[in-house]
């Protein structure tokens, strides 16, 4: 009975045997701070995915509204904003920008003219002439000292003839000829004309969008697990 009695009372010892507060304190943290580190390093994950493909989509978005609708939408009397898209609305102002822009800066109507009116021009009209004048035996040989009159005429009519060209609706006029034809288009075949030679630039503007929109969400989570550590 002794045995027993003494060993109740050291188990009873045991049990009422003081911890550690610390101890105590963490083993009731643990769980807490493992999910909140957890669901911290989860934040640098999907806050810069999340990021990528807002800024992919918006990007995307943005050139398809380049183009898009082709035409204004009403609700009775209202015209729906952004409708129809930035091209559609300018294509005017769009086509008189880049016919100017490629007569100013690429080739232009004065530059046809000069190879009309050059020194290449004029060393084959000569050739031409003289050409002309051997096949008339005799008769070309008595019009030889006419030659230089006969190609003065010939390269002054040619000049002429660039001249008119070059006049407002002339052949040579290329800006309004250019802007005309952009005019004419259907929407959908200049957004294919853009887009052709294009198309690999704006794969590159969505691109950079979600690399940015990333960097974008990385720093949000940065943030967000600052804020958390001071609070």
């Amino acid at each position: 009975m002794r045995s027993l009695s003494g060993e109740s009372r050291s188990s009873t010892n045991v049990r009422e045997a003081p911890r550690d507060p610390v101890l105590c304190c963490l083993s009731s943290q643990l769980p807490t701070l493992y999910g909140a580190s957890h669901m911290e390093w989860l934040s640098f994950v999907i806050f810069p995915l999340v990021g990528a493909t807002i800024g992919a989509i918006t990007n995307q978005i943005a050139i398809k509204m380049l183009f898009r609708p082709y035409s204004e939408i009403r609700i009775h009397r209202w015209r729906l904003p952004f409708t129809p898209g930035v091209i559609p609305s300018q294509r005017a102002a769009i086509a008189q920008n880049i016919a100017h822009t490629f007569e100013s800066n690429l080739f232009s109507g004065d530059d046809v003219h000069d190879i009309i009116t050059g020194a290449e021009t004029r060393a084959a009209v000569q050739h031409q002439v003289d050409l002309l004048l051997q096949q008339f035996g005799p008769m070309g040989a008595m019009l030889r000292p006419f030659k230089g009159k006969i190609v003065g005429r010939l390269l002054l009519g040619l000049e002429d003839m660039g001249n008119r060209a070059l006049a407002d609706g002339g052949s040579l006029n290329i800006a309004q000829r250019i802007e005309e034809r952009i005019n004419e288009m259907e929407i959908a075949q200049l957004e294919e004309l853009v887009l052709g030679f294009s198309r690999k630039q704006f794969r590159h503007i969505t691109f950079f969008g979600g690399v940015l929109g990333a960097v974008i969400g990385l720093v949000q989570a940065i943030i967000d697990s600052l804020l958390s550590h001071l609070a």
